[in-house]
């Protein structure tokens, strides 16, 4: 739901951004620009936690793009694998990792230090 939001704040800031230009109205400007800080703040948070997510089995990324080769049985969910992983951990609790199938339960783990 983060990466929509964020793809709907890049996409639609430069719109408002030249709509507040054009009618000249600067506590609009600053609202955009606002907002456009809140997409570079959220897009980090999102670097980070995509980064941090990894299937067990096969250490892949799930909710990055790697390119890989996806496995026959992952299913897309409105024409995306990550959004379905991303659904599926907000309702479920565990995802199937689009790369190997492996049902994988969504829990901290802590490091051990030695």
């Amino acid at each position: 739901m983060l990466l929509l939001c964020n793809r709907l704040l890049v996409i639609g800031l430069p719109v408002f951004l030249v709509y507040s230009l054009i009618i000249v109205d600067h506590d609009l400007t600053h609202v955009g620009l606002a907002m456009m800080g809140v997409s570079v703040l959220l897009a980090i948070f999102l670097w980070a936690l995509v980064n941090r997510l990894r299937c067990p089995l096969c250490l892949g990324l799930p909710l990055a793009i790697s390119g890989s080769v996806k496995n026959r049985r992952a299913l897309r969910l409105l024409g995306s694998y990550r959004f379905r992983v991303a659904v599926t951990i907000l309702t479920k609790g565990h995802f199937r990792c689009p790369y190997c199938g492996e049902f994988t339960s969504v829990e901290v783990r802590r490091r051990r230090y030695r």
